[in-house]
Order: structure tokens, then sequence, then C-alpha cells
């Protein structure tokens, strides 16, 4: 127990791919389709909407865990454990947006949890710890919930983004940076990867050194968010051209 909540990093380091980045990787996939799942087994609203409340409350719990763990073990610090990352950002306007349902939100959190959480899960930044210590199931837990409530939307609401919805992303994300860009500097933080790249493995190596990583930044996460449109893309132009073949 005392490993498992300890505020000591691992002894063995967390590779990516590793067999417990695996064990995590099935773990979250798995959690997400039972859920997915059971929404379209389940032909009972009320059912669904007290399930959507029970994951909003549990995603705080989630939130909020660590938190509790970060004080009560003295690892909490300003430069890092502000919820100012699009993550733990995201993670709370997930509950937001499972309590309302609000597309607004939806069309935003798409493109971050998708571009952000998604890539979070695959390479993630354990911090220095690992199986079996408690910020191991947080970090993938929180990831997790993220992406599970945009696919709620996706599926349950059926609701999707627009092209409105990923130029909105654009500028709330570039005005949400250059609200983030001061708090780094006064707490020594790197919140937005703003200041340098994350010490493990991402897109963001392939970008310049600080500062010329801040023009390339916005670029590649551009490119990203486009590509996570694109599905919606191609499915508008299929049924644009099929319904040009009906009227000729």
């Amino acid at each position: 127990m005392q490993e498992l909540f300890s505020p000591n990093v691992a002894k063995s380091t967390f590779y990516i791919l590793s067999d417990y980045h695996i064990y995590a990787l099935v773990g979250v996939f798995l959690f997400l389709s039972l859920v997915l799942f059971y929404t379209k087994i389940c032909n009972d609203t009320n059912k669904l909407n007290r399930l959507r409340v029970g994951l909003a409350i549990f995603t705080i719990l989630v939130e909020v865990s660590w938190h509790v763990w970060a004080l009560s073990v003295g690892v909490w610090h300003v430069n890092h454990a502000l919820p100012l990352h699009l993550c733990s950002l995201g993670a709370i306007l997930s509950i937001f947006m499972l309590l309302k349902r609000r597309y607004g939100i939806f069309e935003v959190l798409y493109f971050w949890g998708i571009a952000g959480a998604v890539q979070a899960i695959l390479t993630p930044d354990l911090r220095g710890y690992n199986f079996p210590h408690f910020h191991y199931f947080w970090y993938f837990t929180s990831h997790g919930m993220v992406v599970l409530a945009v696919l709620w939307m996706l599926i349950v609401e059926q609701v999707r983004p627009t092209w409105n919805s990923l130029r909105k992303t654009v500028l709330i994300t570039m005005l949400y940076a250059l609200a983030v860009y001061p708090i780094n500097i006064v707490t020594g933080g790197n919140y937005m990867l703003l200041m340098h790249a994350p010490v493990v493995p991402t897109l963001a190596d392939f970008l310049d050194v600080w500062p010329g990583y801040l023009f390339w930044l916005p670029v590649v996460a551009l490119v990203v968010a486009t590509i996570c449109y694109l599905p919606f893309a191609i499915v508008d132009a299929s049924r644009r051209y099929k319904n040009k073949e009906i009227i000729v």
C-alpha cells in the first residue's frame, strides 16, 4: 500500500510500448469498448442518462483524487499541478459536457480529446512513476475518460464537429496559449508545452528548439487537428458527390 501512494518515483523506468504500457492501452480500450457497447444495446433512456451522469461524477472523483494525493504526499507544486494543460482542462470540460450535453464544449473537446488525450495515452509522461503506483492508474484513467466523453457525444448523442468547429478550436487554443504563457513564466512551468518539448517522445520532438519551437508548435497542432477532422470531411465530400450524381 505504501508503494502505491509513495511520493518517490519508481526504481524501474516506464518505457513506451513496454508491458505495463500495453496493459494500460488494453485496459483503456476494453473499458471504452464495454461502456460504448452497453450504450448500443441499452434502449432505456433513463439508464443511459444515469450512466452519463455517473461517468461525469466518476471523472470528478478521478481528478480530485490526484490533487488530494499530490497535496498529502507533498508533490503538488504550482509549476506542474495547476489544471492548465489541455488534457487537464479537457477533463474538467468533459465533466460539464457530459452533465449538460453542451455541443459548444464538444466542438473544442473533440480536437483536444482526440489529438491531445489520445497522444497522451500513446506517449505517456508519468513523471517517473510506474505500475503499480497510483499515478500510473490515475494518468490512464483520466485521459481515457476524456476520450470516452468525446466518443459518448459522437456515438450516443450523435453530434459531430464541423469546419467551423475546427476554426473555433484553433482560435480558442491560440488565445488560451497566450493566457497560459505568462503563467509559465511566473510559475516556472511548462503548461501546454510552450516552454520546451516534453521528456517523452512526441510529435513535438520534430520541432525547433525554443523559441523557434513556439512557431512550429501551433503549425503541428493545426495539422493534427485537421487530420482529426478528415474522416468527417471525406464523408461530406462523398455525400456531395453522390448527390451531384443523382441530380445529373
